[in-house]
């Protein structure tokens, strides 16, 4: 029985197998949290005698899978995107919002219209929704920081009155139909919105262009990249996005990073010919 836990536990923390590392946990991004949970569970049978020492020890652990890389969209790009989604439907309103916001899709589509102050220009962050099971469930933020408040330029207050206002044209015409959920972004009859259905509609604007590989999240990751390369500081910016701390949202913009350094260094060099 000890031999084949040992046996079990080393050889899954030594695992190569590709098919496994499409189902194993030990093989997704938390290696390290299972390998450290391992760990414990073992020193517990080390010291009640049931095994003579702990396989994990002299085990490799399972290098931790990079995640890949979001390209964000070009200011071409992003130009041609809002000259497409031009035309106003709720789907499009929300891909605009994205761009001009960088919010996740999930608070986006949990916003509900307390927590729009349209005359502060302000938006309240505080929730999630996500689709689980057939059942929309509301949660809160994904982290503590996620908890935010983003101000509204010009074109996102101008979006959110004409979202505002086709939605009231819409409880009108539909009356006893209209689901009353207070929602900014909904369904044609006040429900919530799937993120399928905005990854479908951004896949028909994307179609025969040159960033056909984007998706949803890489209208956040855009909006980040913006903001960073028009010298926003990495504080504010992580601010922004609701990220934990300030060192996630330098990993994850590293790159875009690493060329302002390189422009500040052209710029000295400039400023210093003589």
């Amino acid at each position: 029985m000890n031999q084949n836990l040992e046996k079990i536990a080393s050889a899954c923390l030594k695992c190569k197998n590709t098919q496994c590392k499409k189902h194993c946990p030990i093989h997704t991004n938390i290696p390290n949290l299972i390998y450290s949970k391992l760990h414990k569970l073992f020193d517990v049978a080390v010291s009640q005698g049931w095994i003579k020492e702990n396989p994990c020890t002299n085990a490799i652990k399972p290098k931790r899978n990079k995640p890949k890389k979001i390209k964000p969209l070009e200011i071409d790009q992003i130009k041609d995107l809002l000259k497409r989604s031009e035309d106003f439907c709720t789907y499009n309103a929300v891909i605009h919002f994205q761009l001009y916001t960088g919010m996740r899709i999930g608070e986006t589509l949990a916003l509900t219209w307390d927590d729009i102050d349209f005359d502060q220009r302000l938006i309240h962050i505080n929730k999630t929704v996500n689709f689980v099971k057939g059942e929309f469930k509301i949660g809160p933020p994904k982290t503590e920081n996620s908890y935010r408040v983003l101000g509204m330029n010009e074109t996102v207050y101008k979006l959110l009155s004409q979202v505002k206002d086709y939605q009231d044209k819409m409880k009108d015409d539909l009356k006893d139909v209209w689901q009353n959920l207070n929602l900014v972004f909904t369904q044609d009859t006040g429900g919530y919105i799937q993120k399928a259905n905005i990854n479908n509609r951004l896949n028909s604007l994307k179609k025969g262009t040159n960033y056909e590989d984007i998706t949803v999240h890489s209208l956040r990751h855009s909006n980040a990249t913006l903001l960073l390369l028009n010298g926003v500081d990495l504080k504010i910016v992580s601010a922004h996005l609701g990220h934990n701390d300030i060192q996630t949202t330098a990993n994850i913009y590293i790159d875009v990073l690493k060329s302002q350094q390189q422009m500040v260094a052209q710029l000295i060099e400039f400023n210093l010919e003589i």
